[in-house]
């Protein structure tokens, strides 16, 4: 989700995609997400691959690199409670796979719910976070996926 338009003076109404990865809980705008798929293929795994990449998947007529969120983020793979899913990021025409334990909700609110990240983060990467959501007595990270794909690969341009 794009920092300047979460924080500015003007509230805007948003909706969030609500999962879990790592036994942590964690948000995505829905304007980047795709689709929701089933983690139920093995992905082709790619030689020389950053570690982070699980592989390649074609659920239809193209193809998905899908990378781990627990990985990705470097949290521990803590969720007992998984029904696995893959959540499809379309980012400048790139369909991206993103490997998470649980999906759980869409909220509808408004961008006054969401404050600026502290420094006790999930994560230890640097702008993985880029807010956190405050809805009905629970804190959702929302994660900035285009700088989770720029730590993966640096050589990613999104503007």
């Amino acid at each position: 989700m794009e920092k300047e338009l979460m924080f500015t003076e003007e509230n805007r109404n948003i909706e969030v995609l609500e999962f879990r990865a790592g036994g942590n809980t964690y948000g995505i705008n829905i304007n980047d997400i795709r689709e929701i798929l089933p983690y139920d293929k093995e992905p082709r795994k790619i030689p020389n691959s950053h570690p982070c990449i699980e592989g390649v998947i074609k659920p239809r007529d193209f193809i998905i690199p899908i990378i781990d969120l627990v990985a990705g983020l470097k949290l521990e793979d803590v969720d007992n409670d998984k029904i696995e899913r893959l959540i499809v990021a379309n980012i400048n025409d790139m369909n991206i796979g993103f490997h998470v334990d649980k999906v759980d909700r869409i909220h509808r609110t408004s961008t006054a719910n969401i404050k600026k990240p502290g420094r006790k983060l999930s994560t230890s990467i640097k702008g993985a976070i880029s807010g956190i959501l405050v809805i009905d007595d629970k804190k959702i990270e929302l994660l900035d996926i285009r700088n989770i794909i720029k730590e993966i690969n640096p050589n990613v341009n999104f503007e």
